[in-house]
């Protein structure tokens, strides 16, 4: 009695559960291939394409949906890794359980030793998702005309095997390829971020705005990885398997090549995010009659509209004190994918730029409005100065009287 009393949070809703709240909302499971065909071919002006996951998430008050969002209450390492484990467990069963017969019969034991069948089925994407193509031949052309960046051995082939696994696994799924991509683009500013905050703790180098810079950088991708989610980039069980252990795998690498050779570790951001760029191009000029159709997601207007933009502004490199803010209209899927794509632009030019800075070909990567952020060392001087003539008295003691 009279101690505190720690309540259960009610609800705690991520974006991850009112992602697929909506993907449920646009469609319900399909049954075969047959109906999967049937309504991909269906004329855009025809399907529903519903992307307000929150709304859903408020209006749908069945008990399995309310589960479903309460799944993501905060906990320790321990209930996160469990929980996600068992999750994971059951869409592997359910993965399965649409496979050949051995693994049928292995994907019914899973899900009658782990409770499936108290489980929904996965969540799809909307129906227009199944018509987006992608064309890697012109990729690869794309890529040939612009030219591929200078890389060593090493980064080269590190960059070649995850370009080839890419384009082979998802052939025809530009969607959950895009997903992947993400995922793995934005480890590398973790990385980058981790190694400078491990230098400023040693007090061997402290450099805030070019972590600031990385920082931004990473919130950028995030909002693309969110986007592709919003359009069911991550529904299969195999996709979600696939880029976490990558990104895992990417994260230790591009750590150990940033304290080795930092030259090394942004070459390899180079080349990823020139891929990305030149990709999202060919992937704009295929589809741009059908995006142009779609309404964009919520969480791109908020990221590139009307929402908070300090990191949006923040990882452009190029900024300065008389620029102009860049303000990309994003009014449907169309712009959102452009808005993409330009993006990956900026984080070739920005990841150039850290490349040549660090390896004495030129200035500094971060924004010159950034550099100023802390003073001019003569205004430290000047006020250390000051500081020193101070002669302060007490005011209680009696030459203060």
């Amino acid at each position: 009695a009279g101690g505190l009393v720690r309540r259960r949070p009610r609800c705690v809703r991520s974006f991850d559960s009112h992602v697929r709240l909506a993907l449920q909302t646009v469609e319900a499971p399909t049954k075969s291939a047959a109906e999967t065909a049937g309504r991909s071919s269906a004329p855009l002006e025809d399907q529903e394409v519903d992307f307000r996951a929150a709304e859903a998430s408020e209006e749908l008050g069945e008990a399995d949906w309310m589960q479903e969002l309460c799944r993501d209450e905060p906990m320790n390492a321990w209930g996160l890794g469990s929980r996600n484990f068992q999750r994971e467990l059951r869409q592997l069963g359910t993965w399965l359980r649409a496979g050949p017969p051995p693994l049928a019969c292995l994907g019914e034991a899973i899900l009658e030793g782990f409770g499936g069948d108290s489980v929904a089925e996965r969540p799809l994407p909307p129906n227009f998702v199944a018509r987006l193509t992608l064309d890697v031949e012109r990729v690869v052309a794309r890529e040939s005309e612009r030219g591929v960046p200078e890389s060593a051995p090493v980064v080269g082939a590190i960059f070649f095997a995850l370009c080839w696994t890419l384009d082979r696994v998802y052939e025809g799924r530009p969607i959950p390829k895009f997903w992947v991509l993400e995922t793995v683009a934005r480890l590398p500013y973790f990385s980058y971020i981790s190694v400078l905050h491990l230098y400023e703790s040693l007090g061997w180098w402290r450099t805030p705005q070019l972590r600031e810079l990385h920082n931004a950088e990473e919130d950028n991708e995030l909002h693309h990885l969110l986007i592709m989610e919003a359009l069911g980039g991550d529904c299969d069980w195999f996709d979600r398997f696939l880029a976490q252990h990558a990104a895992l795998l990417y994260y230790w690498l591009v750590v150990g090549l940033f304290m080795v050779d930092p030259r090394l570790a942004y070459n390899f951001s180079l080349l990823v995010e020139e891929h990305a760029f030149v990709t999202y191009s060919q992937f704009v000029d295929e589809n741009r009659e059908l995006l142009s159709q779609v309404p964009p997601p919520p969480v791109a207007v908020t990221y590139y509209s009307t929402g908070d933009l300090y990191y949006f502004d923040k990882f452009h490199s190029n900024r300065s004190r008389d620029s102009t803010p860049r303000r990309p209209p994003c009014d449907s899927l169309l712009d959102v994918f452009e808005n993409i794509r330009d993006d990956e632009f900026e984080h070739v030019r920005t990841m150039g730029a850290c490349q040549d800075w660090w390896s004495g070909r030129g200035p500094t990567p971060v924004p010159s409005i950034d550099l100023l952020a802390f003073g001019e060392r003569k205004e430290w001087q000047r006020w250390a100065q000051q500081v020193r003539e101070l002669s302060p008295k007490d005011k209680k003691s009696p030459e203060a009287k």
